[in-house]
């Protein structure tokens, strides 16, 4: 399986979710080039990203030209990307991916409930599930993810997954041209104005 098969349509992969009884609950469809027409599936990225801009490490405010623009030149453009979409009772209420794919390590990105509906752990199944995947089918040996220490919920859902390795590192500030980006340091740098997220992992079983 190729990342880029599967953006072009070339591919098709659903990654069912089912909760702890084994009842299905939903599914992770991939976000992929057709969807770059779907004014609806557009707009509620645009929407849930301005909602939630300050769970982000890059804040700004988005439309639905910049988030096509962004899919079409960021996501789609890489062979090392993907963003699914969340599902459930064919309703789309959210969306989880992954970004810097390599052999051995992938980073979870872009996790969203943008709306009600479904079960209550949807998105902590979604996760655990699009880890599953890329252990079975990418091989990789690592999973990691960052969240800022001001989202409790953010953290509560990434030690639901079971990230079980977590290291605090500070964030540094900066904003140009109307866009704002928290900088994530090294190990043992303290933030110059007391902001700070984690850096997650979790190892293949």
């Amino acid at each position: 399986m190729l990342v880029r098969d599967v953006i072009a349509g070339r591919e098709t992969i659903v990654i069912d979710l089912n909760d702890d009884d084994g009842t299905a609950i939903g599914r992770l469809v991939p976000l992929t080039e057709a969807h770059l027409a779907n004014d609806e599936v557009i707009g509620k990225l645009t929407d849930w990203r301005n909602a939630s801009m300050g769970s982000f490490l890059t804040q700004f405010t988005a439309t639905p030209e910049r988030t096509r623009s962004w899919l079409r030149n960021a996501v789609f453009a890489s062979t090392s990307q993907m963003m699914f979409l969340i599902y459930a009772d064919d309703v789309l209420i959210g969306h989880f991916g992954f970004k810097d794919l390599t052999h051995e390590t992938v980073l979870l990105d872009n996790a969203m409930r943008g709306e009600r509906g479904g079960h209550p752990k949807l998105l902590q199944i979604a996760g655990r599930a699009l880890i599953d995947w890329l252990f079975a089918t990418a091989g990789v040996r690592t999973v990691t993810g960052y969240v800022l220490s001001t989202n409790p919920a953010a953290i509560m859902l990434n030690r639901a997954i079971g990230f079980d390795r977590w290291e605090k590192l500070s964030v540094r500030r900066e904003e140009a041209d109307g866009e704002v980006r928290l900088i994530v340091g090294e190990p043992g740098d303290v933030s110059p104005d007391g902001s700070y997220c984690y850096k997650l992992q979790k190892d293949a079983p």
